[in-house]
Parts: C-alpha cells; sequence; structure tokens
C-alpha cells in the first residue's frame, strides 16, 4: 500500500472513530463542512465578479458592443 492511500485511511479511520465516540463531532463536523462550502462560494463569488480581472472586463466590453450595435440599428431605422 502507497503512503498516500495509508495517509488517507488514517485520516479516515481517526474520523469514523471520533464520529462513534462523540455524539457532538458529528454535529461538528457538518457545521464545519458547511462552513467550508459556504467560503468557497464566497472565493469563487469575487474572483468571478472582480473587475480588475480580464474575464469581466471582456464580458463587459461584449455587453457593450452589443448595445452599442443594437442602439445604432434602432437609431439608423
Amino acid at each position: 500500500m502507497n503512503s498516500a492511500a495509508l495517509t488517507w485511511f488514517t485520516i479516515g479511520a481517526c474520523l469514523i472513530f471520533l464520529v462513534t465516540q462523540d455524539l457532538n463531532f458529528y454535529d461538528w463536523l457538518i457545521l464545519k463542512s458547511k462552513q467550508f462550502r459556504i467560503w468557497i462560494q464566497q472565493q469563487w463569488f469575487l474572483v468571478r465578479y472582480n473587475p480588475d480581472s480580464p474575464w469581466v472586463r471582456w464580458e463587459i466590453n461584449r455587453n457593450a458592443n452589443r448595445f452599442a450595435k443594437e442602439f445604432l440599428s434602432e437609431k439608423n431605422k
């Protein structure tokens, strides 16, 4: 068995032991996993909608160009 598999097995065994021995540990573990999920969502939101990122600047330019084309085509009618 390689060391990575042994490490994950050991961590899993420790978690199972703690869940079976302490009734509050499972609730704490669920709470921490939900907090971690919310933190990941917050970080993704900050990365995705940061105005300095190239993706957001490209998206703003694309939408502005589309709006300008529609506006000019309606004006020229």
